[in-house]
């Protein structure tokens, strides 16, 4: 079996993930990681400005989604919002319809039958034919009709019954938020059919998981069921299940002491990967290079876990060196010269951060931060 050493698999993943070569567009970019995480919508833009050599900025990612629509915002792998190319949705939603039963089981604990969830979704679905609705819409339309049964699904801050709706491809996020009465901003849903301007057609479930196998570790590889089991948040079977269907198309390899697949065409690529001497990469939140493998121990000493991995799901922007993490980092946006921002950022080092990587670091967080004046302390 080959032996990949961890730095050729980490200055792959870099390479593979337009962190060494920026992509043309952020849409490539974003095609490439399969969505980029937007639970937080401005870290989704940071995670394309980081790989995108222009369309980066927020106006060009608002005009992808809300004019061009080549860009959908909806829950997709890990039940988590993504930024998610058009294109893509025939591949994440087969892939993301695995994951209902859960969802039904969630509604089950919650004192909803099979038969109240039917009738909510499908009211949502009415209700978003005739235009975009936010949450608290949707709950001064349907409650009156329905009964107080369906408020909590329908106000559910996570998302309650709008995410089965969304699995089943019915619905996805619209335009921009709105503020309510009292200066809260909500988002909007609208059809997905509607919105795409055409009904979504959806692929078999196994085809999918196997297409979305190729494309994970194309980019995320080497990797192992586990790992991808945890990039896609589904069942443990079906994972494995794709490792399998797709036969000779991969090759098994040893990192880091186990056992990890390869696409066969990759191997020659991820053999011949070597780290740039001291390249130092700037990462924002939730970034996919920090999401994609159970095994952090690949890219972080178990002892700054806590550092990175925070409580509620909370993933820290990093600073990168060789692909291993070396550094958190914060920021607060400040008034720059001639009423343009810029940013203050405070950096917390994990491991010692030396004088000479100031410059490499700072142009990577005048790139998040869209070329706006950067001043760094805490190194």
């Amino acid at each position: 079996m080959t032996e990949i050493t961890l730095p050729q698999a980490l200055a792959f993943r870099l390479d593979r993930q337009h962190l060494t070569r920026p992509a043309e567009t952020a849409l490539t970019a974003a095609r490439t990681l399969v969505g980029a995480q937007a639970q937080v919508h401005s870290a989704a833009i940071l995670q394309l400005r980081a790989r995108s050599a222009a369309g980066g900025g927020e106006a060009d990612i608002d005009r992808a989604l809300y004019q061009d629509r080549n860009l959908v915002k909806l829950w997709a792998q890990r039940s988590t919002l993504h930024l998610t190319p058009a294109d893509d949705l025939p591949l994440v939603m087969a892939v993301r319809r695995q994951q209902v039963g859960a969802y039904h089981n969630w509604y089950a604990k919650e004192g909803l039958s099979r038969e109240q969830v039917e009738i909510l979704v499908a009211a949502v679905v009415t209700a978003l034919d005739q235009g975009a609705h936010s949450r608290m819409d949707l709950s001064r339309r349907l409650v009156p009709t329905l009964g107080e049964w369906a408020r909590p699904m329908l106000e559910h801050s996570w998302g309650g019954i709008i995410k089965l709706a969304c699995a089943l491809g019915h619905v996805c996020h619209g335009p921009a938020e709105k503020e309510d009465g009292e200066g809260a901003r909500e988002a909007l849903f609208v059809s997905l059919a509607q919105w795409l301007g055409q009904p979504l057609t959806v692929l078999d479930s196994g085809a999918a998981m196997a297409e979305l196998l190729r494309r994970y570790l194309a980019v995320y590889g080497p990797a192992t069921p586990r790992d991808f089991n945890k990039f896609i948040g589904g069942y443990a079977g079906p994972a494995h299940q794709a490792f399998a269907d797709l036969g000779d198309e991969i090759v098994p390899v040893k990192l880091a002491g186990k056992t990890a697949y390869i696409l066969a065409r990759d191997l020659d690529a991820v053999k011949g990967a070597a780290p740039e001497p001291g390249q130092i990469t700037v990462l924002g939140l939730f970034d996919p290079y920090l999401l994609a493998h159970s095994d952090t121990s690949q890219y972080l000493d178990d002892r700054f876990r806590p550092a990175v991995y925070r409580v509620a799901g909370w993933i820290s922007p990093v600073i990168l060196r060789q692909g291993r993490v070396v550094a958190t980092w914060t920021h607060r946006r400040v008034a720059g010269p001639k009423g343009k921002g810029a940013w203050e950022v405070q950096v917390s080092p994990l491991e010692k951060l030396f004088k000479k990587e100031l410059p490499a670091i700072t142009r990577g967080l005048r790139r998040l931060s869209g070329g706006v004046p950067v001043t760094i302390s805490g190194i």
